[in-house]
């Protein structure tokens, strides 16, 4: 009977780990605010418009083409108007997220996918490409160097899963004060009332939607 119970015991660790491992991809971080004031500059974010998930099903073809033409299009604003293009890509690394990932979601995003680089159908060279391990972009250091050095404060965010890690890393944006402008026609977003949602939310939160890089 006791080792019944050390298995059953060891069974609810794991899955307690696992649970705590999938809440922590899932939330948004939070570090030093940042004086907006001495940050004039203005970067567009693409995040995790990557092969493995821009041929997800969930996406109607209408959808997928208006996303990747309004980033097209934001991106050669950007261009003209000298904002740096900043890249984001989910690449998973540690152990236990490729093995959950692989269960859940077909290894799409795995270190070594054959799908983990940008959509080549955008056409995008970014000036920096930060890869994540987590939804929000900010849980990497090298994205606040970068924005550091560039005196950036204001942030258009686009890409997928608007319910996702475009959501967290706008959170994770504006714990630290920056500006943050979304336009929902560069965002694709597999469940629509959920994208409704987030963006009642982000909106009440200080974010800024519908203005484009261009």
């Amino acid at each position: 009977m006791s080792v019944l119970w050390i298995i059953a015991a060891g069974l609810m660790v794991a899955v307690l780990y696992v649970l705590l491992e999938i809440r922590r991809i899932g939330t948004p971080t939070k570090g030093p605010v940042i004086d907006r004031a001495a940050r004039s500059g203005t970067a567009l974010v693409v995040i995790d418009m990557q092969s493995d998930f821009t041929s997800l099903p969930v996406w109607e073809t209408a959808q997928l083409e208006t996303a990747m033409e309004k980033i097209r299009t934001s991106a050669d604003a950007a261009r003209r108007a000298g904002m740096p293009v900043i890249a984001v890509r989910q690449v998973y690394r540690a152990g236990l997220a490729r093995l959950l990932n692989g269960w859940f979601n077909q290894g799409r995003g795995n270190a070594g996918s054959a799908g983990i680089g940008l959509d080549p159908r955008l056409g995008l060279v970014p000036d920096i490409e930060v890869e994540k391990s987590m939804g929000d972009a900010f849980s990497e250091p090298a994205l606040e160097r970068y924005l550091e050095e560039n005196r950036i404060g204001t942030l258009i965010l686009t890409g997928l899963d608007g319910c996702h890690c475009v959501k967290n890393t706008a959170f994770g944006a504006l714990n630290r004060r920056y500006a943050v402008r979304i336009d929902p026609k560069a965002v694709l977003a597999a469940n629509d009332a959920g994208w409704s949602k987030v963006k009642r939310n982000l909106t009440a939160a200080g974010a800024e939607m519908g203005a484009t890089a261009a």
